[in-house]
């Protein structure tokens, strides 16, 4: 008896001590015999080392040359600048990404960012430790990106939107002001002049539905603006993916989220939103409301009718009881406020003191670091 109890005391240890590391990870991507490749060490040697650190939710560690994220592992090639062994939750997606004529200056890291760039700045390769597992390539001249794709992910190619698959993942790539984009011997070439090349992939736990696809193809359109993600220990990551626009997290608590999206082209943007319900929580049953500059949004069924929209609204879809995805349509811009309330609408937001609700942390002031940085670099030098 002593024993069988032992037992069960040890394996529900080690399925607590799991939970920080695969509980994010979302159904069909869950557990170790879903990895492969030298992603699936790196995710394991990450794993311990975050571990070890205390180290919970968004955010790279930096040891020799490599990054293990919560998300997303890869290393640097510090002689061409080139991402190596790219991988998304132990599962390796790309053998290289190359930038053709890539002058390797540096490669720095701050919180959920990672920016590589060359000597003269025409070149920035941004990766983000966040459930969509963002790469942004910024060119200021015209050059030719190849994704080398890993054994076993296969690519294919609709209205120059490249659909990459893994019996796990689902993920796209596209890129503004495009000469080509193909895909060859297990490659997805870009020819492009100034512009970004974006990957992207299906958050994790959220259901794939055209939605993903449909918001990937507003980015060459220049209509999707930013997306933020809200994660474990109050950190979160933002990513520009509209050159003139900017995103910041002002306060947040258990219930309520306040943000301010600026941007000087005043077209309609969408902006993509992933809660986790740890830093904002919501129990069963709890109604999400959006405020924009203080009035409630009107919330719409379907994505088809976002995306129709010509006035400021917002559609949600929730995975479970522990993760949500919200995108919102703002209509124009100057310097909008943004409210995500957890509980009854009123016809108001409630008010703010413009800090974070819970005790600002490092990981707090590195996240909105991270995010200015990623603005500034998306700006026109």
């Amino acid at each position: 008896m002593k024993r069988s109890i032992k037992i069960t005391a040890f394996l529900l240890a080690v399925v607590i001590l799991a939970v920080p590391v695969f509980g994010e990870m979302g159904s069909g991507m869950m557990g170790e015999n879903k990895m492969r490749g030298i992603a699936k060490d790196m995710m394991t040697r990450g794993s311990e080392m975050r571990s070890a650190q205390g180290v919970m939710g968004m955010g790279f560690m930096h040891s020799q040359g490599s990054n293990y994220g919560n998300f997303v592992t890869f290393s640097v090639d510090n002689t061409t600048g080139a991402v190596m062994n790219y991988g998304i939750l132990g599962i390796t997606v790309f053998d290289s990404i190359k930038v053709a004529g890539f002058d390797f200056k540096d490669s720095k890291t701050m919180g959920a960012l990672t920016r590589i760039s060359d000597k003269n700045d025409s070149v920035v390769i941004q990766l983000h430790d966040n459930p969509a597992a963002v790469i942004n390539i910024r060119t200021k001249a015209a050059t030719t990106i190849t994704f080398d794709l890993a054994d076993g992910v296969n690519a294919s190619k609709e209205n120059n939107i490249v659909k990459i698959e893994d019996g796990n993942l689902t993920a796209f790539i596209v890129s503004t002001n495009t000469t080509s984009i193909n895909i060859v011997d297990g490659n997805v070439i870009i020819e492009s002049s100034t512009g970004n090349a974006v990957f992207r992939a299906v958050p994790v736990n959220m259901p794939m539905d055209g939605m993903q696809q449909k918001f990937m193809g507003e980015m060459m359109k220049n209509r999707a603006g930013a997306e933020v993600s809200i994660g474990k220990s109050d950190k979160y990551s933002i990513v520009n993916y509209s050159e003139n626009m900017n995103l910041m997290v002002r306060s947040m608590d258990r219930n309520h989220m306040r943000m301010t999206i600026n941007s000087t082209n005043h077209s309609g943007k969408f902006i993509m939103m992933n809660l986790d319900n740890s830093s904002m929580m919501w129990s069963q049953g709890q109604k999400i409301h959006l405020y924009l500059d203080n009035v409630s949004m009107r919330q719409v069924m379907t994505a088809e009718e976002l995306y129709d929209a010509k006035e400021s609204c917002f559609w949600l879809t929730t995975s479970g009881d522990n993760r949500m995805q919200a995108m919102m349509y703002i209509a124009n811009f100057s310097e909008r406020v943004v409210d995500v309330v957890v509980g009854n609408e009123s016809t108001t937001a409630p008010t703010s003191t413009e800090t974070t609700g819970k005790t600002p942390g490092f990981e707090i002031a590195i996240g909105l670091l991270g995010a200015g940085l990623a603005y500034k670099f998306g700006r026109k030098g």
